[in-house]
């Protein structure tokens, strides 16, 4: 009567198929990394594997997946948000970029300490208000949170410890 799904012939998968199912995948969604577009690939096509990384390869050759321009991409978003450098860069190695490509990312940022300094007082004064921190156990959980998000030490203490009169 009615066909099931699983009645219906599995579709060949070729090499065009693999390729213009990367592309709808860019198409559709934006950057990927050559990792996780190799990634999905390997799960969608996970019964003949062959054409994955051939059709990858086409994609690369013609700069339409770019890893650097994905990672340039990404730390820009990054750095928009309340984060610091190593957070950013901590981000970047967990999506598998290699450490050039990140030092080379991170490195074109545009932000001074000042710049840091102030997105680390922004945290701090939405978590544990504007008044300088004195109790000694507050003062570090402020400086594991503001570390855990990526402030080098010496930013993250002047932040815990700036009052605003000190302007």
């Amino acid at each position: 009567m009615y066909k099931r799904k699983q009645d219906a012939k599995p579709q060949v998968i070729s090499y065009e198929r693999v390729k213009s199912y990367m592309l709808w995948m860019i198409e559709r969604y934006g950057d990927y990394s050559a990792k996780i577009m190799l990634q999905k690939a390997n799960l969608l096509f996970k019964d003949d594997k062959q054409f994955n990384e051939p059709a990858l390869e086409y994609l690369i050759e013609r700069d339409i997946i770019n890893d650097l321009r994905y990672a340039k991409r990404l730390t820009a978003s990054l750095s928009e948000k309340n984060i610091g450098a190593n957070k950013i860069k901590e981000k970047l190695y967990s999506k598998g970029f290699s450490s050039q490509t990140i030092a080379e990312c991170v490195g074109e940022l545009e932000t001074t300490d000042e710049e840091y300094f102030e997105k680390a007082l922004i945290l701090k004064i939405r978590k544990f208000g504007a008044e300088p921190i004195e109790d000694l156990k507050l003062k570090q959980k402020a400086l594991r949170h503001l570390v855990a998000k990526g402030f080098a030490y010496n930013i993250a203490n002047k932040a815990v410890s700036y009052s605003p009169e000190e302007d």
